[in-house]
């Protein structure tokens, strides 16, 4: 009968020191699986350079984006840029307060387990262990240091220490991104300001190449087209390197990168339908103008694809009719304003409205799609009802 006992008791006793063990053991890999993943999350979000960010950060500015554009849109116009204006600002404090919260937590569940057997804890404490264990490694982790418990292994001590650098990196890493990121928007402010002020404070892109017209002839606009197309390859590397200024919406639509990608595709959609071709003949097939076009379509689908735009928004429902309809007064009124300048346009003034519908066709969609995820609406962006509209940023309603 004692050996039965024994015999059946025995395998349990064998297996009872690895019961103990096995709680360690499981929060141990849960807290460093947690830690993995924020590591993973902040390289990939500000060290790695590509068009998106990590799982965490993207998900977070994803929804929160979602989530303001639905309550943007049901309001009036300047409310609605007030609201998007305040998301960018948000995120990134938001994010950083995220990522201590998950590393405080991943050390915490490192430590829990252990204390307070392995931590001098003060002996008329009275808080739960899971308490102490949060408490601990948010001292750590903001590098406190109180000092009211501590390491008493050489286990912990390390762990300890790796959370302090840490914390330091982190910190230091966050501070670095907040600069870099607002240094992008600044120059990004600087260009769409350069180009604002050439279009007749507004979309007006005859404005902007009469701006180079003087005395029968074009000066500084090759260079101006030139520094154009180097400014967007600027934006679009700042955009990849930082995916977070997707979300970080202007108030003023002129500072906004679909007008900036509008200005510069439409100045080259009109050199090359709207002038004359024998007058012009140089300008019109300027490498410079060729760069600058395709840098723009190159942009506009690099933002369209890092945002996933080709499967998550729709274009506008538009009849044909009144699409072709929209680009022939668009086309018209920037041709009058060319003549109007002293400007020799195309004799074919159909043949050029081809071409200009031809090209508009290729870039319109994308952009549409860009600026209605970006929170602002077609006309404010273009000013295809009205240029005066366009540059009219306080207006809350287009006009008739």
């Amino acid at each position: 009968m004692n050996r039965d006992f024994r015999s059946s008791f025995l395998p349990a006793f064998c297996f009872l020191p690895f019961a103990f063990a096995v709680e360690p053991l499981a929060f141990t890999i849960l807290g460093v699986g947690v830690l993995f993943f924020v590591a993973y999350d902040v390289y990939a979000t500000i060290l790695d350079a590509r068009s998106q960010a990590g799982p965490l950060s993207e998900t977070l500015n994803r929804n929160v984006w979602r989530v303001a554009r639905w309550v943007g849109f049901r309001l009036s116009r300047p409310r609605r840029h007030r609201i998007l204006n305040f998301v960018g600002p948000l995120l990134l404090p938001t994010l950083i307060i995220i990522y201590l919260i998950l590393l405080i937590s991943g050390f915490a569940l490192i430590y829990y387990p252990r204390m307070p057997a392995q931590f001098n804890v003060p002996g008329g404490a009275s808080t739960p262990t899971w308490a102490e264990s949060i408490y601990f490694s948010g001292t750590s982790l903001t590098t406190l240091g109180f000092g009211d418990i501590t390491p008493r292994t050489v286990q912990m001590r390390l762990v300890a220490l790796i959370e302090a650098a840490t914390g330091f990196g982190l910190i230091s890493l966050a501070v670095t991104y907040l600069l870099s990121v607002y240094g992008a928007l600044e120059h990004k402010r600087v260009v769409a300001l350069s180009i604002y002020h050439q279009s007749d404070e507004g979309a007006n892109v005859a404005s902007l190449i009469s701006y180079y017209f003087i005395g029968g002839r074009f000066h500084g606009l090759d260079a101006s087209l030139r520094a154009a197309a180097r400014d967007l390859q600027s934006l679009n590397e700042s955009h990849v390197e930082h995916p977070i200024i997707h979300y970080f919406h202007p108030f003023q639509v002129y500072k906004s990168l679909p007008r900036v990608l509008f200005l510069t595709l439409e100045t080259c959609s009109v050199i090359q339908s709207c002038l004359d071709e024998e007058t012009y003949a140089e300008l019109r097939q300027h490498p410079e103008v060729r760069t600058l076009a395709a840098t723009g379509r190159h942009v506009l689908v690099a933002m369209v694809e890092a945002l996933n735009l080709e499967t998550l928004t729709r274009r506008r429902k538009e009849l044909k009719f009144e699409e072709a309809r929209r680009w022939k007064a668009r086309y018209d009124q920037t041709f009058d304003q060319l003549i109007a300048a002293g400007i020799s346009t195309r004799r074919e003034r159909h043949a050029g409205y081809e071409d200009y519908r031809a090209q508009r066709e290729e870039w319109e969609a994308k952009l549409y799609r860009l600026a209605g995820h970006l929170g602002y609406d077609w006309d404010e962006i273009t000013g295809d009802r009205d240029l005066q509209y366009a540059a009219d940023e306080e207006m809350e309603q287009p006009r008739p």
